[in-house]
């Protein structure tokens, strides 16, 4: 992401994550490797429009990257949803990472207008 990385507190990630009452903890795909978490998946209910789900994070350790973790936690997510009975995934990217890019695409999500950052450095 265009910001500088600043990390949370377990507790404060606790409760914006975990606690949240659009989190749908069926929705929470988790991809291990023996006892080590490698990948996630998170799902998010979008109480503004029925039928519809935001898939947050699809995100795996470097180290396991272009192995198809994500590629398969996409799809696990996506049969979740027809099994659920939803219509619509909307997700974000960021606009330089391609391979995640590249992933939403194959899969058919389409670009929507986007939002972008402008910074100016006063210093």
């Amino acid at each position: 992401m265009p910001d500088q990385f600043t990390p949370v507190s377990f507790e404060q990630w606790q409760a914006f994550e975990m606690k949240s009452p659009s989190l749908m903890p069926d929705g929470y795909f988790i991809a291990k490797d023996g006892p080590n978490m490698v990948g996630l998946s998170v799902l998010w209910k979008q109480e503004q429009k029925p039928g519809s789900l935001f898939q947050g994070l699809t995100g795996v350790r470097r180290d396991y990257r272009g192995r198809g973790i994500a590629m398969a936690l996409k799809l696990l997510v996506i049969d979740y949803a027809r099994r659920n009975g939803y219509r619509f995934i909307r997700t974000f990217n960021d606009s330089i990472n391609a391979p995640m890019l590249g992933i939403n695409m194959k899969l058919g999500f389409k670009r929507e207008i986007g939002w972008i950052t402008y910074e100016k450095n006063l210093a």
